[in-house]
């Protein structure tokens, strides 16, 4: 059976695919920021997120939207794989961006599911021999089966969030797509731009039209996506990192330690202070 440290890397414009072992020095550096990324593990490993850990136990797989940090730089310790893959490479119909633009990869935290359908003889039977095999017949098929293991990767994960969510099928996926552009955007620039013009001009959207969307689609302006996006960044490094407040500030993006101060309580309700003490 072929295992994770003797496969060879698949790598295509929208798909990658590598043993946790394998994993090339220049995608542990760029941290693949712009692919979905799913990992599963067939032994237990931790990953950070965002400054955040988590404990994966064996045929556990933690799925992680766009703009997210992830520190990888343990994997090549375990035993498992990283599936990335982007927007353009995956949507092909109105489910296929339904699944990716929802809360398994776009929730307030990544999601963690115990896939026991996939140990590890099963993964390599169904989806890393069947992608070897397929990358030796042109992209036209290497393409049609990598979106199908991606497919057979996330429905369950997508609808057991869903019911759980009980969560609304969008009714424009152009709209949901743009707001995930958005929150992807977010999480790569609030540190240096808290302004919504800045993201409406990368969106090639107007201000107005940007937060009529995020209301719709989520209840919330834009402003305030930024913003708890921004906070969310702060009490992960508060809560997970020995950082001083004043530390903490300055990696946000703050000039004054009181301003920082003053925003994370009247974000949170609480004092930096209490949040790292809780």
């Amino acid at each position: 059976m072929t295992t994770p440290d003797k496969l060879g890397n698949i790598t295509t414009a929208g798909f990658r695919f590598f043993g946790f072992r394998n994993i090339p020095d220049q995608d542990i550096e760029q941290n693949l920021g712009d692919f979905f990324r799913i990992f599963k593990t067939f032994e237990p490993i931790d990953i950070v997120v965002e400054k955040e850990k988590y404990h994966l136990r064996a045929n556990q797989m933690i799925f992680v939207g766009p703009g997210r940090f992830i520190d990888m730089s343990n994997l090549r310790v375990g035993r498992g794989y990283l599936l990335c893959f982007t927007a353009a490479f995956y949507e092909r119909s109105v489910e296929d961006t339904a699944t990716i633009h929802s809360p398994v990869f776009f929730g307030e935290r990544p999601v963690l599911y115990h896939d026991s359908c996939f140990g590890e003889q099963v993964f390599n039977q169904q989806i890393t021999i069947r992608l070897g095999r397929a990358r030796m017949q042109g992209d036209y098929i290497f393409d049609l089966v990598a979106h199908h293991c991606v497919e057979s990767l996330l429905l369950d994960v997508y609808h057991e969030v869903s019911a759980g969510d009980q969560m609304p099928q969008p009714k424009h996926t152009t709209d949901i797509g743009l707001v995930n552009h958005f929150s992807m955007l977010i999480h790569k620039h609030c540190r240096e731009y808290t302004a919504v013009q800045f993201y409406a001009d990368q969106l090639h959207v107007t201000t107005r039209k940007l937060t009529d969307i995020c209301l719709s689609m989520t209840g919330k302006t834009a402003k305030s996506m930024i913003l708890s996006v921004l906070v969310q960044q702060a009490v992960r490094y508060i809560k997970h990192t020995n950082l001083s407040i004043s530390q903490i500030s300055y990696e946000m993006g703050f000039n004054d330690e009181s301003n920082f101060r003053n925003f994370v309580k009247k974000q949170t309700g609480h004092i930096p202070r209490a949040l790292r003490e809780s």
